[in-house]
């Protein structure tokens, strides 16, 4: 029997503010730290117990996409808040994924056998970890998984017992997706990426998630620097600005007002949060890598142009760039 979740309805309810609304006797989230959301972040993920007062965006992607088979209620709550406020989210979020199938079938074309998804999320729910396992066997891929959320390092892990061809290929850990350096480097020294080789990593929906203070170009510019010439990288971000001019003028006034309710409503999940960003800022995370054609395009659409004039939030850009060669006067393993 299905169960009807009402949403939360807009600007009331619970949003971020670090506390927990249990703090004596519950997850033991007593404390906060107002103005450094990565320390916050930090501690929520590692609480004694699994706190219960806030939605994760993972968890909430879960119920958006794949009926929220591991969403507790409030982020089937936020779900459908987020569904109500943009109708196409779920179509986005498939857009996404088919987005992520293409691009790994485009590097499996070129040869590159080794993946890394940042921000993967649920095994379950990965569109990367489903086309590699699903690769051919003379292909034999493989494929770490990068999250923050021990929840979802517990669940893949279990998922990982549950298929061995999951094991063989499929490994997941847990990380600060932004400290690019240090997470290749423990990488390469557990013998999970070898960066003698090409690799394709997926930065998919995870820039736009990063905290004020943080230059979302240091992830490219820092895997340009370390990954192997030729190796590519997936990007995408969420914007409010379409490539096209609206065939209406109300559709881009509808666009940035959905996109920043959308925005507004990922606040009543543990931080990180989302920002949208102009399409010169989304060009400008490619300054160090070589842009694939079509160039700037959507999830939607690559490895097409763009071509609607009729955008629906949420908006996302997407593109995929290649690893140049390096000179000559160029460090070949970058800065750590």
């Amino acid at each position: 029997m299905s169960v009807t979740i009402s949403p939360m309805p807009e600007e009331r309810g619970r949003y971020w503010n670090g506390l927990c609304s249990h703090p004596h006797g519950g997850c033991g989230a007593t404390f906060t730290w107002p103005h450094n959301r990565i320390r916050q972040q930090r501690h929520w993920g590692e609480l004694p117990r699994l706190c219960l007062c806030y939605p994760h965006i993972s968890r909430v992607e879960n119920a958006i996409v794949a009926n929220g088979d591991r969403a507790w209620l409030l982020d089937h709550k936020v779900a459908e808040e987020m569904k109500r406020i943009a109708p196409y989210a779920k179509t986005a979020l498939r857009m996404r994924r088919a987005f992520t199938s293409r691009v790994i079938e485009y590097a499996l074309d070129e040869g590159i056998t080794q993946f890394v998804e940042l921000g993967s999320g649920h095994v379950h729910t990965s569109a990367a970890h489903a086309a590699v396992i699903g690769a051919d066997a003379e292909q034999d891929p493989t494929i770490v998984l990068v999250d923050h959320d021990p929840l979802v390092l517990a669940h893949g892990r279990g998922d990982f017992e549950d298929d061995p061809r999951a094991r063989h290929r499929s490994n997941m850990v847990r990380g600060n997706l932004f400290a690019v350096g240090t997470m290749l480097t423990h990488l390469s020294t557990k013998g999970l990426l070898d960066l003698t080789q090409r690799v394709c990593v997926l930065a998919v929906d995870l820039l736009h998630f990063a905290e004020p203070g943080i230059d979302g170009r240091s992830v490219p510019r820092r895997l340009a620097q370390r990954l192997h010439p030729g190796s590519l990288v997936a990007i995408t971000h969420l914007t409010d600005e379409p490539l096209l001019a609206p065939a209406n003028p109300g559709d881009l006034v509808a666009l940035r007002a959905v996109t920043a309710r959308w925005c507004r409503a990922h606040q009543r999940c543990v931080p990180p949060h989302p920002q949208p960003c102009s399409v010169d800022e989304f060009a400008r995370l490619f300054t160090d890598l070589d842009l694939l054609d079509p160039g700037i395009t959507t999830t939607r659409r690559w490895p097409e142009p763009e071509e609607t004039r009729h955008p629906r939030a949420p908006y996302t850009l997407a593109a995929v760039g290649r690893v140049p060669e390096r000179r000559a006067d160029v460090s070949r393993t970058g800065a750590p």
